[in-house]
């Protein structure tokens, strides 16, 4: 591991091992027997459901992206999905995403470049696809959250924009800055193609429409996650678009540097909000501890099954690492 890397990889456990502390300080510890044995069984089932839908969507959105590359199997994709964030949870620096481009470059023999770009492509829509959701629905539920929506819409529809035009036009963005790329730099207008064919769904309105919905559909149920939650620790303050809103920061405290999982990053910046909301501080604390703790299990388990099955072409991606 290079210096650099080392320091990264530090800076992040020490933020999240600060968060930790800050989240915990003065936590009543004795709440969370009770709390836990009045948790209602019903909702917890739903939230296991819910879990799985939403790991399926986000699946089906990433075949979405890939199907004009190369018709790929679903229940394939649905592995390579959860060896991805389990990898997260469990090593630094996202090597999931890494890991997800290897695995769908060995099986399908398409290349590192193109698999990586379709990683990005999607990892792009559902930043724009969650901030969306939280512009609707802090909208919705009234929750007065001190932004200028109107401008983070306009940033939002100009870089979804931009990143259309520069997928379906690089090619000739290229041509009109280097000439005639193919024939004077062959290799970088190969780097080019591939890079391109990562956003080649774009190019079909229909499949861009079905992609963006899968994506809408996937992060809805990890709203209803937290819903689920909320309800079976009877938190009547939370309702569907505060729960969604505790998503979005969830999701926003995983691009702060952490340890591996985000421990620390996520309890802090959903209980934060929480305790502005009027919720009791220790309540706040335990609720996305709970959900964290769960989803970690869930997933990091499930990885773990599926990275024995498939541990062969694992071998492969970590020679790729090396390389």
């Amino acid at each position: 591991m290079k210096t650099k890397d080392l320091l990264i990889a530090i800076t992040g456990i020490l933020i999240s091992i600060v968060l930790i502390y800050l989240t915990f300080k003065d936590f009543d510890f004795t709440n969370i027997l009770p709390i836990l044995k009045n948790m209602k069984i019903s909702f917890l089932l739903l939230f296991f459901a819910s879990t799985f839908l939403e790991l399926t969507f986000r699946t089906l959105k990433w075949y979405l992206i890939l199907l004009p590359i190369k018709k790929t199997e679903f229940l394939k994709l649905f592995e390579f999905e959860i060896i991805s964030l389990g990898i997260n949870n469990i090593l630094p620096f996202r090597m999931g995403e890494f890991t997800k481009m290897f695995l769908v470059s060995k099986r399908y023999f398409i290349s590192k470049t193109t698999s990586l770009s379709t990683v990005f492509v999607e990892r792009l829509l559902d930043t724009f696809i969650l901030f969306s959701l939280f512009l609707i629905y802090s909208s919705a539920g009234n929750i007065d959250m001190r932004i200028n929506r109107s401008l983070i819409i306009i940033i939002l529809l100009t870089v979804i924009f931009l990143v259309l035009l520069f997928f379906v036009y690089i090619e000739k963005v290229a041509k009109l800055i280097f000439g005639e790329v193919e024939k004077k730099h062959p290799k970088v207008h190969q780097i080019i193609v591939k890079i391109k064919n990562g956003g080649v769904c774009f190019k079909n309105l229909g499949l861009t429409f079905l992609i963006y919905l899968s994506g809408i559909v996937q992060w809805n149920f990890d709203v209803l996650n937290n819903f689920f939650i909320a309800k079976s620790i009877q938190i009547h303050l939370i309702d569907y678009f505060k729960a969604a809103l505790t998503v979005f920061a969830g999701s926003l405290s995983a691009s702060i540097p952490s340890m591996p999982g985000y421990f620390g990053n996520y309890e802090y910046a959903i209980s934060r909000i929480m305790i502005l909301w009027g919720v009791d501080r220790n309540v706040a604390v335990i609720y996305p501890s709970i959900i964290h703790i769960l989803t970690y299990l869930i997933i990091t388990s499930a990885s773990l099954f599926f990275i024995y099955r498939e541990k062969n072409i694992i071998k492969n991606a970590i020679k790729g690492f090396k390389k």
